[in-house]
């Protein structure tokens, strides 16, 4: 009996911060994010309960055709969390290093960095989260990634069942793109598996799946 009541408690735990970039101790996150103007490929290993490591791809593609790639090995820090019987609320830090090719402004290839910061919180019902990221090579590219959610779910569904969020997306990527993207989304997980779809109010497709195992 214990152990199904705790394995009840881990899956709920789980449904309320599935998309975290630290997960349970030994878990392993797949994930794939991708829109027309950047992709975002990763996988990730939590060795233990606030941190995680693991490698990062990202792409970034300006309107007209010049683009950007970060190739990194990547770290993440729970750095704070707060834990109420309903909610949850999370900060974390993520660095990285690696290789950076671009043609921006500049073409070539050098070392590349990442810095960035996420905060969120949540309960089953509703979603907010901040993110910000900076991608750098000295002397050849930087790229910096503001991003801002708010969402709900229509209902609370029981551990086993499809989970269900609406939400709203707004995206500034100043170096890749002059303008706020907005793109309203839909967000569905079920057991260990989560993926989004969407599409932004320029009409841009926006598709995000995640896995852990």
């Amino acid at each position: 009996m214990l152990p199904y009541l705790l394995g009840l408690a881990f899956l709920f735990s789980s449904s309320i911060s599935y998309s975290h970039p630290v997960i349970y101790k030994d878990g392993t996150m797949i994930a794939s994010q991708n829109m027309q103007m950047f992709s975002d490929n990763q996988i990730n290993y939590s060795f233990h309960q606030k941190w995680a490591t693991g490698l990062n791809l990202w792409r970034f593609n300006r309107d007209n055709g010049e683009t950007a790639q970060f190739g990194l090995v990547r770290l993440n820090h729970l750095l704070k969390r707060w834990n109420s019987d309903d909610s949850q609320a999370n900060i974390y830090l993520s660095t990285g290093a690696g290789v950076a090719e671009s043609n921006f402004e500049h073409k070539g290839t050098k070392a590349g960095f990442l810095g960035g910061a996420e905060a969120d919180w949540e309960t089953r019902t509703l979603f907010t989260s901040l993110k910000f990221y900076q991608f750098s090579a000295p002397k050849l590219v930087d790229v910096s990634i503001s991003q801002a959610r708010i969402g709900f779910s229509p209902y609370e569904a029981e551990f086993d069942k499809l989970q269900t969020w609406v939400m709203l997306q707004a995206m500034y990527m100043p170096q890749v793109e002059k303008n706020v993207v907005v793109t309203p989304l839909l967000r569905f997980f079920y057991n260990n598996v989560l993926w989004e779809i969407g599409s932004s109010l320029r009409s841009e497709w926006f598709l995000n799946f995640m896995v852990h195992i």
